[in-house]
């Protein structure tokens, strides 16, 4: 049967036991706030550059967006080279597109650095062009990405019906993708952290921030920390920092894993060795797992109310799996094994808000990271590691709130 509102990678996680809150007086160089993939990567990053850090999570690590993603780490944002240039503008677009790219490799690069059982494997990313318009929009969007010296390779409608098995009028093949188990990975993070001496704490909920002149104070129920710098690393702003919500825009994804292929089904629909999404207005994902399985994602639409979820999770869980048998209708039938959704927040010039605010002295955002987060977490965390160690570069300010001034 098929189990709907619950994540594929929450029945395989293994945990350690739960962390005991925190609680009294306590001081620390930086406290993160959030224990999800870009919290605990931000803690790990922060504490290899030799700083005290403290991460504080609400829940239990790993949780959230974190146990709903798609586990990829991608070269690429959410949306096209070409549209974030319109919206953000040139120069911030190619920053990200670039830095995004080099993330990609530094975080595959550390997490086999440091051990991280998380599944880890190297991938091509293939960005298929269902219809003619695609093709033409993809054709440009590689232009551009080698105008500023980005990877990308077109394949013929031939060379992608080989790759993809199904319908296409070419695609766009991008290197350095990998795909792995986002809570693993978060988790292996997390004790890397922990190992250089980092502080973790679950089930601690920040009430609030306050700062002076000269340092920051976060409280939590039970106590508070004194602190040189806060790293927000909670998706959206949240109840915290409410005041900045009309800088993001929050929405819900929905995601499905099949039951295993059958061996007939295995033959017919391709070698599965690179993840799948689509040059269209509203894209989908699709990646293979272990075990022959199929994890198929999108929808993105408004927030639902919580007593609807559950409804909405079973009904666009069905409706993903009838959109995945129209693009691989061999597998027509197969049915769902689980589905779930999850936040997706964003912005609207389609770029993440990774940096400082001048309202909150002391504190380094990480927030609307879009679907596909590993990556730009990353960047986030190396960022802040760079910016509470004076070392920030010119381009970190493009890549936060600095851009819209």
């Amino acid at each position: 049967m098929p189990v709907y509102g619950q994540s594929y990678w929450a029945p395989a996680k293994t945990r350690a036991a739960a962390r005991r809150p925190a609680t009294g007086t306590l001081t620390a160089d930086v406290v993160v706030i959030g224990g999800g993939f870009t919290g605990c990567a931000a803690a790990y990053a922060l504490a290899h550059a030799g700083l005290d850090v403290v991460l504080l999570e609400a829940d239990r690590l790993a949780t959230g967006a974190t146990e709903g993603s798609v586990g990829a780490i991608l070269p690429v944002p959410d949306a096209a080279l070409l549209d974030v240039e319109k919206e953000a503008g040139k120069r911030p677009a190619r920053v990200a597109f670039t830095e995004l790219r080099k993330s990609s490799l530094d975080l595959a690069a550390t997490l086999k650095r440091l051990g991280v059982k998380c599944d880890l494997s190297a991938t091509s990313l293939l960005v298929n062009a269902p219809f003619t318009n695609d093709a033409a929009r993809l054709k440009k969007e590689l232009a551009a990405r080698k105008a500023i010296k980005l990877d990308g390779l077109w394949l013929s409608p031939e060379a992608s019906r080989r790759a993809l098995v199904t319908e296409t009028q070419g695609a766009m093949r991008v290197r350095d993708a990998a795909v792995l188990h986002p809570v693993r990975a978060a988790l292996g993070l997390a004790e890397a952290a922990r190992a250089k001496g980092a502080r973790i704490f679950e089930q601690t909920r920040v009430k609030k921030t306050t700062f002076t002149r000269k340092d920051a104070t976060v409280a939590f129920a039970g106590g508070r920390i004194t602190t040189r710098g806060v790293v927000v690393a909670t998706g959206t702003p949240g109840p915290v920092f409410h005041q900045l919500d009309r800088h993001v825009r929050t929405a819900r994804g929905y995601a499905v894993v099949t039951d295993p292929l059958t061996p007939a089904m295995r033959k017919l629909v391709g070698a599965r060795d690179a993840l799948y999404t689509e040059g269209t207005e509203s894209p989908r994902f699709l990646r293979w797992l272990p075990g022959h399985r199929a994890l198929f994602a999108g929808l993105t639409g408004p927030e639902i109310a919580a007593p609807l979820r559950a409804a909405a999770v079973r009904q666009r869980a069905n409706q993903l799996m009838y959109e995945l048998s129209l693009r691989y209708p061999d597998i027509s039938g197969l049915p769902p094994a689980f589905g779930w959704d999850l936040p997706v927040v964003t912005t609207v010039d389609r770029l993440p808000w990774i940096g400082p605010h001048r309202n909150y002295p002391f504190h380094f955002f990480a927030v609307a990271l879009g679907w596909h987060g590993e990556a730009f977490g990353w960047l986030a965390a190396r960022a802040a590691a760079r910016f509470f160690t004076d070392s920030a570069t010119r381009e970190d300010d493009l890549l936060g709130f600095m851009r819209t001034l």
